[in-house]
């Protein structure tokens, strides 16, 4: 008898399986002609001075109590406004040396009889 000879099947190779993209037919859009838009430009604003803030007279003996200490200096400490008194300008300076006060902190230095 001869030999048969017995044929082996293509083995399937697994391929990816994606979802098939449904085809939508999308309407061609009509052209609509539009003018390209100008390009706006800002104004340049005036510079318009502040406001002068109001002249305030203020009564010496309100603003220097204190008959014995002329220098008067107010500073900000954090969040608090403090206000000194000094009977000298060294002791002033000497304040201020010792607690560090930058320009930015101090907000007044006074002598009462400068006019």
């Amino acid at each position: 008898m001869p030999k048969q000879t017995v044929k082996k099947k293509p083995v399937a190779t697994k391929k990816p399986t994606t979802k098939p993209k449904a085809k939508t037919t999308a309407k061609p859009k009509p052209k609509t002609t539009t003018k390209p838009r100008a390009k706006t430009t800002a104004k340049p604003r005036a510079k318009t001075k502040p406001a002068p803030k109001p002249v305030v007279v203020v009564d010496i003996e309100v603003e220097f109590p204190y008959d014995e200490f002329p220098w008067k200096l107010i500073y900000k400490d954090r969040t608090e406004k403090r206000t000194c008194y000094f009977q000298c300008e060294e002791h002033r300076k000497k304040h201020i040396t010792r607690y560090k006060l930058a320009k930015k902190d101090i907000l007044f230095i006074g002598y009462k009889f400068d006019e």
